[in-house]
């Protein structure tokens, strides 16, 4: 009987650290897993319209998309079809106003407010008075902070009475300033004015 109780006493206290080690193993599970990257978005929506407002609450930059699919472990957004129009202060009245389209096929918006954009990049200046009306690439980045642009692709700069292109360009879309760099060629139209009858 001793030899009974002393085996059946042994196989109780195996099955207990049995089941406390199991327990220990499976304790906040939760809270310890990583993020899983499995390639698949965070989240994502259709038809995404973001306003992104400076701290003083006047609209900086407003963004709409086709798609949209956000990546929290690599801290990335992916746009389809976007469409960002910037904002700034009128000198006069103070309100904002906006100043430029820009489309894409596809743009990535990192975590550093860095846009990339790629396929077909068209920039459109909202005001008619401005010297800078359109601007051509295949890729581009705009620092949504600072709202410098560069590309480092072939860029068609359409102004008031000319057209140039260039190899590379830099820019700030707040200033209305573009800078073609490398194997630069411009084009300038005069009009010809009607002479009085």
């Amino acid at each position: 009987m001793r030899k009974l109780q002393s085996w059946l006493i042994a196989i109780l206290v195996l099955i207990a650290l049995a089941l406390i080690g199991w327990n220990l193993s499976n304790v906040n599970d939760d809270t310890s897993s990583p993020i899983v990257d499995d390639g698949y978005p965070t989240y994502q929506t259709q038809k995404a319209i973001n306003f992104v407002y400076d701290p003083e609450g006047k609209l900086v930059y407003k963004l709409v998309a086709d798609d949209v699919k956000s990546y929290t472990e690599t801290k990335i957004t992916w746009f389809t079809k976007p469409v960002l129009t910037t904002f700034a202060p009128d000198s006069t009245t103070g309100a904002t106003e906006p100043t430029w389209t820009v489309r894409a096929n596809k743009a990535k918006l990192t975590n550093d407010q860095m846009l990339y954009l790629y396929g077909d990049v068209q920039l459109d200046s909202l005001n008619d008075a401005s010297q800078l009306q359109k601007i051509t690439t295949d890729n581009a980045t705009v620092n949504l902070t600072t709202q410098d642009i560069a590309s480092d692709d072939q860029v068609t700069i359409t102004g008031i009475d000319l057209k140039s292109v260039g190899m590379k360009m830099r820019g700030n879309l707040r200033d209305k300033t573009a800078e073609l760099i490398e194997k630069v060629t411009t084009r300038y139209e005069i009009p010809h004015e009607q002479p009085n009858p």
